[in-house]
């Protein structure tokens, strides 16, 4: 008797269950787990966007090319500068014309989320602006460009509060007339910073995310004052996609323990394509070139999306490299501005459902309509063409929407840079302090 009940039961809940998939109310096991992997990425897509700050920069005029900002020297070395260290940055650029003439540069400080709230007299010593005098004319190139330095803090410019800061090149005098703007870094490495990452698996993900986590002490005049200190965290030198936390586990005092939550942990990052223009034969990155063209041309090996880039370029840091470019001579005024061709290959020669955007070292990593690619039906790829100087680059496709997981390649890279950055609110002088900076490979 009671078999033939639990059986008359099951033919209910299957009957049941029938009318449901009939209704539209009953899902298999598959849409169930697509489900919850869908509302899992809505929840951490929230809390990444309540993590992260805006960097909103003016872009490069079109008359502007191979903007450098480095550190020590060193092409490779983020702008990061300690305060009162006898350290400088060094700008480089080039003006895409036939004469030179003087510009000026313009300093700003800006909190944690890159808001300019301060007036100059607060943040720097000696003068408001200073003006760009070294400049020289190219030597012998195609295409003629004016190549300027800048290096501070000098006599003129020096900082008196840490932070983050926005440096602007303009027109000789005149604060609007916009050439480019650069972020670069003031520390007071006032404490030291303990920091690592720790892989942390994400469901729906193979590989696993990077989760940061810095600890330091506060200076001795600033302990216990736990809640005004924040530390921002930043992947392979994308200052404009920081993470940051304002919560310390606080277990250790005075020892504070940052670091994000899995949810907002670094995913997996493809690696960045590389460039190698500094020779102009094919060869290498070079399917073809034409110096006898004005400008001259190159046509590179398209880029596959199956493939993905090869894990093991040099890293640049994101930073343009065209020092050591030419064998010989002098490459900031020998080097060559060269119409490049790019290609890429989706899956299948198949265009994507959106735009597809070229985001390198050469336009500040920006998505600029000016770097929009076109779709060649006939050769199944997008192909854009781009002035660049002969030197080395970074660089990668994407679309805004990130909605084609194909652009982000098969592979993810290896030997990611992170950065940790500790702030401090200054009631003072309501804006944030950076207390100290670390950065590390893994």
């Amino acid at each position: 008797m009671t078999h033939q009940v639990l059986r008359s039961h099951g033919f209910l809940l299957a009957a049941l269950c029938l009318g449901l998939l009939w209704l539209g109310g009953c899902v298999s096991t598959e849409e169930a787990n697509q489900r919850r992997a869908s509302a899992q990425e809505a929840r951490r897509d929230r809390a990444r966007a309540a993590s992260l700050v805006t960097l909103d920069l003016q872009p490069a005029r079109d008359d502007v090319g191979t903007i450098q900002l480095f550190a020590n020297q060193d092409p490779v070395e983020p702008p990061l500068l300690t305060r009162r260290s006898g350290q400088q940055l060094t700008l480089t650029f080039d003006l895409l014309a036939s004469g030179g003439r003087p510009f000026s540069v313009y300093f700003y400080h800006a909190d944690r989320n890159w808001e300019r709230r301060l007036a100059p007299a607060q943040y720097l010593s000696g003068f408001t602006r200073d003006d760009v005098l070294d400049y020289q004319i190219s030597r012998g190139t195609d295409v003629p460009y004016v190549h300027y330095t800048y290096t501070f803090p000098n006599e003129t410019i020096d900082f008196v509060l840490s932070g983050n800061y926005v440096l602007r090149v303009t027109e000789q005098g005149d604060e609007t007339a916009v050439l480019f703007e650069v972020p670069f870094f003031v520390a007071d490495q006032a404490t030291g910073l303990s920091f690592a990452t720790e892989p942390v698996m994400v469901p729906g993900s193979a590989y696993p995310f990077q989760q940061p986590v810095a600890v330091f002490q506060p200076p001795t005049a600033l302990e216990g004052d736990v809640f005004n200190f924040t530390t921002c965290f930043v992947q392979n030198a994308r200052y404009e996609q920081a993470r940051c936390t304002e919560r310390p586990l606080v277990t250790q005092q005075p020892r504070l323990r940052f670091f994000l939550q899995p949810e907002v942990a670094f995913e997996p990052q493809p690696a960045d394509f590389f460039l190698d223009l500094s020779q102009l034969r094919p060869g290498g990155d070079l399917m073809a070139t034409d110096l006898s063209a004005s400008p001259m041309t190159a046509e590179l090996e398209p880029d596959f999306a199956r493939l993905g880039a090869d894990l093991g370029t040099p890293r640049l840091n994101r930073q343009t490299v065209t020092q050591g470019a030419l064998n010989g001579g002098e490459p900031q005024l020998a080097g060559e501005y060269v119409m490049t061709r790019f290609g890429y290959v989706p899956p299948d020669e198949r265009p994507y459902r959106g735009d597809v955007f070229l985001l390198g070292s050469f336009n500040q990593w920006r998505y600029d309509p000016a770097y929009r690619m076109d779709w060649n039906a006939e050769e199944g790829r997008y192909e854009l063409d781009v002035l660049l100087k002969q030197g080395l680059y970074e660089y990668q496709y994407a679309t805004p929407e990130d909605t084609d997981t194909a652009l982000r390649g098969p592979l993810p890279r290896r030997n990611d840079l992170y950065t940790a950055l500790v702030y401090y609110r200054d009631l003072q002088f309501n804006t944030d302090r950076l207390i100290s900076v670390q950065q590390v490979v893994q």
